[in-house]
């Protein structure tokens, strides 16, 4: 089976969720017009990610901006969602991508993941927020590790550095998965001694090979918009947080790109999926199959919904109120 694949790499409108969701449909609209059946989006692309959190600003800064950046969430059954969701049934195309996903009074770093006739058909959170994104977003769980079969193959994905996971990447490899979803960050912010999209790519490019699998890389890009924000509220990033950054491609199952990627710019990567290929790379290495040892090393899976309370929840106490005379 052949089909065409889209991965985007864009800036958020800034912590303005509504033209976020707007720029989506857009985005969308464009890629199913040339072609595409799926079009993948960054991590946390609604409404943003936080580069703050990376930043020397003092604690207060940082919870205004929490504060700013919880208040243009979203839930799953919002209505920015049900705009996407509108929009892939529309232009029949299949959508992946990342928010911020409100849940009771916490956030969590998500890929929600929408078919072509506009239905939410899966929601998966990230398992480990890294370093400084442990302050705002919670955790997920085994329940999280889920492919899921869909007109193109087996969907699935996981977040940023989840990539580097190797027992999480070998529990979807284990479920078949054809088309894999990497979804970043992307910026030339340089808080770390790593070149983000250098990063992006190797992993990827190895994530491709080992699992023998289509991976779509979408990273976000840093706008204008973004580096005169955060220089403004924090001087001392001047010269180390600057425009560009990201990357978004498509690697088939032997980890080579299948067209060129595109890098530090807005744009949409455009890419042919050819299943054949999945066979013809798992004759020489499948990794859970012939080129596996579980006799000598196995993956254990707690696949279950953890959940913070277990058992019923008590009745609500009863009130009763007197009326007293006087």
């Amino acid at each position: 089976m052949k089909y065409k694949v889209a991965s985007v790499i864009a800036s958020p409108v800034l912590l303005d969720i509504s033209a976020t969701v707007n720029k989506c449909c857009l985005l969308i609209e464009e890629a199913s017009d040339n072609g595409a059946s799926m079009i993948a989006f960054p991590e946390t692309f609604l409404p943003m990610y936080p580069w703050w959190i990376w930043m020397g600003l003092n604690s207060m800064k940082k919870l205004e901006l929490y504060e700013k950046l919880f208040s243009n969430s979203v839930t799953i059954d919002s209505d920015h969602i049900k705009k996407i969701c509108y929009q892939a049934k529309k232009k029949d195309i299949h959508v992946v991508i990342g928010i911020n996903e409100v849940s009771g009074k916490t956030l969590f770093n998500s890929q929600v993941f929408i078919d072509n006739e506009g239905s939410i058909i899966g929601v998966r959170r990230k398992l480990v927020p890294t370093g400084e994104e442990r302050t705002i977003w919670g955790r997920g769980d085994g329940s999280d590790l889920f492919t899921i079969h869909t007109s193109l193959g087996q969907l699935g994905g996981l977040i940023c550095y989840e990539n580097s996971m190797a027992l999480s990447r070998y529990a979807l490899y284990s479920q078949g998965i054809e088309l894999y979803i990497a979804n970043w960050p992307g910026s030339n912010f340089k808080s770390q001694p790593r070149d983000r999209t250098k990063t992006v790519d190797t992993v990827c490019k190895f994530i491709a090979f080992e699992g023998q699998t289509f991976v779509i890389a979408s990273s976000s890009t840093v706008s204008q918009e973004e580096v005169d924000y955060y220089t403004d509220i924090c001087p001392e990033l001047e010269g180390s947080f600057v425009v560009g950054g990201g990357i978004a491609a498509i690697y088939n199952p032997f980890g080579e790109p299948v067209s060129e990627p595109i890098t530090d710019k807005e744009g949409i990567c455009y890419g042919e999926v050819d299943t054949d290929l999945i066979l013809k790379a798992k004759q020489m290495i499948d990794c859970v199959g012939h080129y596996a040892r579980p006799d000598v090393v196995q993956l254990h899976l707690n696949s279950e919904k953890q959940k913070s309370v277990v058992g019923e929840i008590a009745s609500q106490p009863v009130v009763i109120n007197f009326d007293f005379e006087c």
